[in-house]
């Protein structure tokens, strides 16, 4: 029954529409820090079954981010390794791509870190639209690594992998502006609301520490134009047949369309300011394409009769 009651609410608030928060990179937010550790691909003997290891709650400078007056820096993470260089033989073979079990370390580090400096809004946020922006100052991270943006949705009754379903992380750009939307469906009443950044990779040698490089991103002042920078328009909405979407002055990369559930029924990969959605084979009922550029995501709802 409860599984009834909550996809009604989802195809009830969809039906009504949202409202609409809107957030930026504030330096005097609450920032957090989680850590998941994954098992090296190129490690021929993994710890953990070549998967998933571990996942916690890490303090945000242990992330090797920092908070600075204006701007947020993010870079590869070093503690691993750095913690394991003094620690025992397990820790340094662990940590680091040691070839004699951890007596000395090796010169690189040995697990996949994914290093998230996010932000909870709290509950007021569920059922509501929302939308992330800011300006990327300078992005120089290494070849290594990731550097991401995002808004998620995480279950907190789920499974690790479960939890992360309809998350969208977006790789940053070199400079300039950011924004992704997400609807107020996705961010559904019980599920916790995230926003913020993820840098993806190695961990790595404190020794690199200089040419590994950083991000640093600010917030953006929020108003009309910021808001309208990423925007994109269905029609018609409804159909019985297909959608056209098209952009309002970019290259729409990827469309993504899922059903209510969350299932992707349909990717496209225009490469063009228009596209069209066949959805003459797609069941009645609400549809959210989540529409990519270069400039940013946005999550659109689409209605098939």
């Amino acid at each position: 029954m409860m599984k009834k009651i909550t996809l009604f609410f989802i195809l009830l608030t969809a039906s009504y529409g949202f409202s609409q928060n809107t957030v930026t990179v504030d330096v005097n937010a609450t920032w957090n820090g989680f850590m998941n550790v994954f098992d090296n691909p190129a490690d021929g003997t993994p710890n953990c079954g070549g998967g998933y290891c571990f996942g916690s709650g890490w303090a945000v400078a242990d992330l090797k981010t920092v908070i600075g007056g204006s701007d947020i820096t993010l870079q590869p993470n070093y503690n691993g390794y750095a913690n394991a260089v003094g620690g025992t033989d397990g820790d340094r073979d662990y940590w680091t791509n040691s070839s004699d079990g951890g007596v000395t370390a090796g010169p690189l580090g040995n697990k996949i870190m994914e290093a998230s400096t996010f932000v909870e809004p709290g509950a007021g946020f569920n059922g509501q639209d929302l939308t992330f922006t800011g300006n990327v100052v300078s992005n120089t991270i290494g070849g290594n690594w990731t550097a991401e943006y995002f808004i998620k949705a995480l279950d907190p009754n789920a499974s690790f992998a479960d939890a992360l379903n309809g998350a969208y992380v977006i790789t940053l750009p070199a400079s300039g502006t950011f924004s992704v939307t997400v609807t107020g469906a996705e961010l559904a009443p019980g599920l916790i609301v995230q926003y913020g950044f993820r840098i993806y990779g190695i961990n790595a040698n404190p020794a690199n520490e200089g040419a590994n490089g950083s991000v640093v991103v600010e917030g953006v002042t929020l108003g009309t134009e910021d808001l309208t920078k990423v925007s994109f328009k269905s029609y018609p909405n409804p159909t019985s047949d297909s959608w056209t979407v098209k952009s309002k002055d970019v290259n729409i990369t990827s469309i993504n369309v899922f059903d209510v559930l969350g299932k992707n029924v349909l990717t496209l990969s225009p490469n063009s300011d228009e596209a069209t959605i066949d959805a003459s084979y797609l069941k009645s009922g609400i549809y959210f394409a989540r529409v990519s550029s270069i400039s940013g995501t946005q999550s659109i709802k689409l209605i098939k009769n």
